[in-house]
């Protein structure tokens, strides 16, 4: 079995809280990844239909906007099926759809453990950084 390096991964982190959204793409960029930052499902949604290349969205649930993560990760699962999934709450995800996303991270989070999911969702071992 063959284990790609993290570095040819890019993570779409779609945060509305600039510091939480700072501190997962930093942990996320130390671990090899490539990372695009958005403050909003909106946002989130314009680079996906901007044809950038994402191998997984990372998402908060709650967000400013006409989407929010739920309506976020609906969209891309329909336009994308392939690609992996994964939301942040603070409330559970009792939402109507729970098999939605592949991943739900309860806010808070430890940063670690949530690189170390995402990691495992991507199925992808950490590489050198260049």
């Amino acid at each position: 079995m063959t284990i790609k390096l993290c570095n040819s991964n890019t993570i779409l982190v779609v945060e509305d809280e600039p510091l939480i959204r700072l501190m997962i793409a930093e942990a996320l960029q130390d671990e090899g990844f490539q990372v695009v930052e958005a403050g909003s499902g909106d946002e989130a949604l314009a680079v996906m239909e901007s044809g950038t290349a994402v191998d997984l969205v990372f998402a908060d649930v709650r967000m400013p906007g006409t989407l929010d993560g739920i309506a976020l990760m609906s969209r891309l699962r329909e336009t994308r099926p392939d690609l992996k999934l994964a939301v942040a709450s603070g409330y559970s995800p009792d939402w109507p759809s729970p098999n939605l996303v592949d991943v739900f991270i309860g806010k808070p989070y430890d940063v670690s453990r949530a690189v170390m999911r995402l990691k495992a969702l991507l199925d992808c071992e950490t590489g050198p950084v260049n």
